[in-house]
């Protein structure tokens, strides 16, 4: 026989649901307060952080470093931090269920957080093609936002490639691609930030897909016959010589016919200063004219000022559209001899940024 729930319980359950969901916060609060139990506040947290709802996990994601932070383990309290900002960046999630006290104490704490983690988030690669490319690119350029000022340095293994100091906002970083079309693979460029006393580790992971390549056709070997006998010989003056074996090719010779050099002959100079050569000698010595001198400063004035006027305006910056990856079409030969075609995808795959340890 089933059990039927009266329509009034089950509005009365429904309305509870909140309640009982928010049962961690007034557990968590009983431990808070003016006489506060950190140690038993961090423990109980951290251990029914693993069973709340997304928006109460960002909750207890913010706290957990606060309360890291009042035990004194600085290494625990800066690895909670940047795990929040790496998942839920600068969001602040709502702790209006905590006591005066201690959101007076965690806002405190938290401002500090905000004002110096230096984030690096919305990371996309840059074009500025307007048609398709192709050839290989020597280096890529990737746009990405900084949440805090921050020195940074960007390398590649042993190699420093770019440092400096990056002010808040957009920001370009050129990566060089350099011998990484060999293959298909995943280069880890490291970023690497610092802000006061933190320092961040955001590997910058691209990724290089090379395509299945397309043999193209062999090129047909090509015969040279002799002339027939009799015939006089004449010199070549320009051409190209190719040897085939079994339809590949191993060697190419080109002659180009050398052009005969323009005849020239000297001129002779200006009988006068100033005067153009072979024209006939002016009446009047240029040498001994001249202008006043005030009229000279007049019109080099006004010279100077129309030309300060008619300034060219400043160029715009380049226009570019953030992509998730860019392609290349290119072609080489082989080792066999053999003309091929290939695809080169360059992409960048997301990573998360750690705090260094000092």
């Amino acid at each position: 026989m089933t059990k039927r729930i009266p329509a009034a319980a089950l509005l009365f359950l429904l309305a509870l649901a909140p309640i009982l969901r928010a049962d961690w916060k007034s557990e968590l609060l009983s431990r808070l307060g003016r006489t506060p139990d950190y140690r038993a506040a961090y423990e109980y947290l951290l251990e029914e952080s693993k069973k709340l709802e997304p928006e109460d996990k960002q909750t207890a994601g913010a706290l957990l470093p606060f309360l890291a932070g009042k035990l004194g383990d600085v290494d625990r309290e800066r690895d909670l931090a940047a795990d929040y900002f790496e998942t839920y960046r600068d969001n602040d999630p709502n702790f209006g269920f905590l006591d005066d006290y201690t959101l007076r104490d965690f806002i405190t704490f938290w401002a500090g957080w905000k004002r110096s983690y230096p984030l690096v988030y919305d990371l996309s690669l840059l074009s500025y093609a307007k048609g398709p490319a192709t050839g290989l690119p020597a280096a890529v350029e990737v746009g990405l936002e900084l949440l805090n000022e921050a020195y940074y340095r960007i390398s590649l293994g042993p190699y420093i490639l770019e440092g400096g100091h990056w002010p808040a906002g957009f920001h370009i970083l050129t990566i060089p691609l350099n011998d990484l079309f060999e293959r298909s693979d995943t280069y880890d460029f490291i970023l690497d930030l610092r802000a006061g006393d933190i320092v961040v580790r955001k590997p910058l992971r691209v990724r290089i897909d090379i395509a299945d390549m397309i043999a193209g056709a062999a090129s047909s070997p090509q015969y040279t016959f002799f002339p027939e006998p009799g015939t006089p010989a004449k010199a070549i003056q320009d051409g190209e010589l190719s040897l085939y074996i079994d339809g590949k090719l191993v060697l190419r010779s080109r002659k180009i016919a050398a052009k005969p050099s323009s005849f020239t002959f000297p001129l002779g100079g200006p009988l006068m200063p100033g005067q153009k050569p072979y024209m006939p000698p002016p009446k009047n010595d240029p040498m001994a004219s001249g202008v006043n001198i005030v009229d000279a400063i007049a019109l080099a004035y006004k010279a100077i000022k129309d030309l300060v006027a008619r300034k060219p305006p400043k160029p715009s910056p380049p226009s570019y559209q953030k992509v998730t990856n860019l392609s290349f079409a290119y072609s080489r030969t082989t080792a066999e001899g053999l003309a091929v075609s290939a695809r080169a995808s360059i992409g960048l795959v997301p990573s998360r940024a750690i705090v260094l340890k000092e």
